[in-house]
């Protein structure tokens, strides 16, 4: 008997996809033999309906040559599980006769799924049958000759060549092509190394019965979408850069750009379309082109500022393009022209207080003060990162300076192709909009940003953490106290104050944050995501919402508590394997745990820095217990001067609120273990110094 592995499973709903070959095809039982199926042009050689066709009764009509040659195909294919091939004249109409090339293969064909009358014998159960195509020799001669050519321009080219389905399976590659992507396993079924979840919704096999679906908006499929919008007549073409990861010989991964340039042809089997892709490695062209595109960012940088009169502001950014500024300025101003006036016209509340350079600041002083910016700013990526540092080098803006800074080391501007003179706009009007409260400023801000940058990158959530997922934490951290008045959400709320009335008292704080620095970004001139798509856009707005909510500290326990249960449990399953592509749920989950981490970084600070703090927060609490009691107010917990702050509740803080956040987060990522070390490292201070304190009182 036939393998039956081998023998090719249909269902007579599938057989209609058939009726487009330039082929006749039918399907007819073993024995007694019966006709069970024809396509279109099987019916127009035979000149005869479908119903004729399956009212024919072959076992009367067949001449004994036929009905030995139906016995010998049996013993080939049903015995000994052969393809036969044979080459004949049938008749073409009333006149005419044809070459064909007759191959006949072992089918089972299924009954019908959708409930339509089944052309089965008996009661609609699986029938083995023979599928019997005939190729008229003058098209498959053309066919052999174009599969020729193919075969030829697959196998000489020197650049990777592959052919692609129009719904993206690979169909076949070149020996270039398997050369240089080598285990990628993207290549053996996927077109510009799309996931599963990036591909979901691309054709209707992906929609849930509810006729949604949920996708992960990448580059990759945004470069797939705007590819299929331009191949719509044969011979179109589509090009494209994008990063692409390859796997040696010996498992190593590698990325590189590849320039993707696609054509639409035509199968020449079934008539339908397919995708011819060339790839070319252009890494290192690249590489010049960032160099220069850098170049010229810069100077148009440089000139954009100087128009706004914001020098300061562009010799830190101009630091962070790796640009002497004194050079920078000295070429703007050559021709002669006025010097612009040194005076921002619309500084922070923090940088009128701070040590800004004077108009008599020479430019060699200038350049020891960015030298000293750009040290400070080489220790970005580390744990024990001092902002109050960042704010004195930066002048009094590190929010602005740091963000363009992390904005620049992971590549986001030219990835999602920001608009950057945009992007500073934005940055200044943020930096502008947080007040000179103690806390809750500008200040804290870079911090939390400082520490998103340092957990998206080496804290372990790479699993969990895409390209967008990135700009989006980064995002969110630049925004999340946008406008902070220094009251707590439980105040707005007893005062009715506006922000609470707007929020309908749910977070009116974080709701006010995401509501005024979206109407930011939807200046034109701050709008730096405009060239961003507007799916993209909508994606990356619903992440930053998401974490912004978070910060809520009404939110914390819950979020606590889903780390405990949707992500720690299931990582630490061993038959739970979440994969390289977790759902958007855990995704969302692990942004919203990182950015509470970072909204508390200081707790994990250098002990000079989180005393800090610490003492700040308590004048913050005690500003705000001040007005309360000018209001005639219940004065809030830890909030009145008159009794013990912040800085004497801190191990209690740390107990009930930090360390089960801490201890939860660095079981699911050990990478951030430091974190939590030094935590206890400013808990045990913070305990040593409540004891030396009771003791005195007891003197």
């Amino acid at each position: 008997m036939a393998d039956p592995r081998a023998v090719k499973r249909v269902r007579e709903e599938d057989l209609v996809a058939w009726d487009t070959l330039p082929l006749s095809m039918s399907v007819v039982t073993y024995a007694p033999p019966r006709n069970l199926w024809a396509n279109i042009k099987r019916l127009e050689i035979s000149g005869c309906t479908f119903e004729e066709f399956l009212s024919t009764d072959l076992a009367r009509t067949a001449t004994e040559a036929e009905k030995e040659q139906w016995k010998n195909r049996h013993q080939a294919l049903e015995v000994r599980g052969e393809t036969v091939l044979e080459r004949s004249l049938v008749a073409d109409g009333v006149d005419k006769q044809i070459s064909v090339e007759t191959v006949c293969s072992a089918v089972v064909l299924m009954p019908r799924k959708d409930g339509e009358l089944s052309l089965l014998p008996g009661n609609g159960e699986e029938v083995k049958a023979v599928m019997i195509q005939q190729w008229p020799l003058e098209i498959k001669s053309k066919l052999d000759a174009n599969t020729k050519y193919m075969t030829t321009l697959l196998e000489c080219s020197p650049y990777p060549l592959c052919f692609f389905t129009f719904d993206g399976h690979l169909i076949t590659c070149n020996p270039a092509a398997r050369q240089v992507f080598g285990k990628t396993i993207w290549l053996q079924s996927d077109i510009f190394g799309m996931g599963e979840r990036e591909r979901r919704g691309l054709n209707a096999t992906n929609l849930h019965p509810s006729g949604s679906f949920g996708f992960e908006r990448t580059e990759r499929r945004t470069a797939y979408e705007s590819m299929m919008d331009a191949l719509t007549e044969e011979g179109s073409t589509f090009e494209v850069d994008l990063l692409i990861r390859r796997r040696g010989d010996e498992g190593q991964d590698s990325r590189w750009y590849c320039r993707v340039f696609a054509q639409r042809e035509k199968d020449p089997v079934t008539g339908e379309p397919m995708i011819m892709i060339s790839h070319q490695d252009v890494t290192n062209l690249r590489k010049v082109e960032g160099e220069l595109g850098r170049m010229q960012m810069s100077q148009q940088t440089t000139k954009e500022l100087m128009q706004h009169n914001d020098r300061e502001v562009a010799g830190s950014l101009m630091v962070l393009l790796g640009e002497d500024f004194g050079l920078n300025f000295n070429a703007q101003t050559s021709d002669g022209g006025p010097l612009p006036d040194e005076r921002s016209e619309s500084g922070s509340p923090r940088s009128e207080d701070s040590s800004v350079s004077t108009e008599s600041t020479s430019l060699s002083t200038r350049t020891i003060q960015l030298n000293g910016l750009r040290q400070c700013l080489e220790k970005a990526n580390d744990w024990t990162f001092n902002v109050f540092e960042l704010e004195k080098e930066a002048e009094g803006l590190p929010l602005q300076v740091l963000s363009w800074h992390v904005f620049l080391k992971h590549n986001l501007i030219e990835e999602f192709n920001l608009d950057h003179v945009k992007l500073v706009n934005f940055l200044r009007a943020i930096e502008v909009g947080h007040s000179d409260n103690p806390y809750h400023n500008a200040t804290h801000v870079a911090d939390v940003v400082q520490s998103m940058h340092c957990l998206l990158s080496k804290g372990g959530l790479g699993k969990f953490v895409g390209r967008l997922e990135l700009l989006a934490g980064l995002m969110a951290g630049c925004i999340h106290d946008f406008e902070h008045k220094g009251f707590n959400n439980d105040f707005l709320i007893k005062t009715q104050d506006d922000w609470a009335i707007d929020s309908n008292d749910k977070s009116p704080n974080e709701t006010h944050h995401i509501a005024s620095a979206f109407r930011i970004l939807r200046q034109p001139e701050c709008n730096f995501l405009h060239r961003m798509p507007a799916a993209q856009q909508a994606q990356l707005r619903k992440m930053v919402i998401d974490m912004v909510l978070a910060t809520d500290m009404a939110e914390h326990m819950a979020i606590v508590s889903k780390l405990k249960s949707d992500l720690l449990k299931r990582l630490e399953n061993p038959d739970d394997e979440i994969g390289d592509d977790p759902p958007e749920a855990l995704k969302a989950l692990v942004l919203q745990g990182a950015i509470k981490v970072a909204d508390i970084g200081h707790l994990y600070a250098v002990h000079e820095v989180h005393i800090a703090w610490s003492e700040r927060l308590e004048e913050e609490m005690w500003r705000q217990g001040d007005v309360e009691k000018e209001s005639n107010m219940k004065v809030s917990f830890l909030m009145d001067r008159d009794k013990p702050g912040v800085t004497k509740s801190q191990p209690g803080f740390v107990d009930f609120v930090v360390r089960p956040l801490f201890e939860v987060w660095v079981a699911c990522f050990p990478e951030c273990r430091v974190l939590l070390d030094r935590i206890n490292d400013n808990y045990n201070y913070w305990k040593s110094k409540e004891a030396a304190d009771k003791a005195a009182e007891g003197v």
